[in-house]
């Protein structure tokens, strides 16, 4: 199954205002998320209400990537939308 990353520029925005140490941990992340969306080490969700289409997982204690999840051509493509990214209240 291929897989596909996409960011959007709220994601980007956010993501520029990371210090650099946590930027590095989500390319980290990134990198299991690729292999293993449902890590262990990601504690991926399922958000609720409002953002109820929306999945996150963590970076750190504080920080979650937030994201979107789109299947294509029968289901043969994955296509993972970054939303948005920041501390546990700026993100929800």
């Amino acid at each position: 199954m291929k897989k596909i990353i996409q960011r959007t520029g709220r994601f980007e925005k956010s993501f520029g205002k990371l210090n650099v140490k946590t930027q590095k941990q989500f390319i980290k992340k990134l990198g299991i998320f690729i292999d293993d969306e449902y890590s262990t080490s990601l504690k991926t969700h399922k958000l609720k209400g409002k953002r109820q289409n929306e999945y996150a997982f963590s970076i750190t204690d504080d920080i979650r990537a937030i994201y979107e999840k789109h299947s294509t051509y029968e289901k043969e493509i994955l296509i993972f939308k970054f939303v948005d990214i920041g501390g546990h209240n700026k993100v929800y």
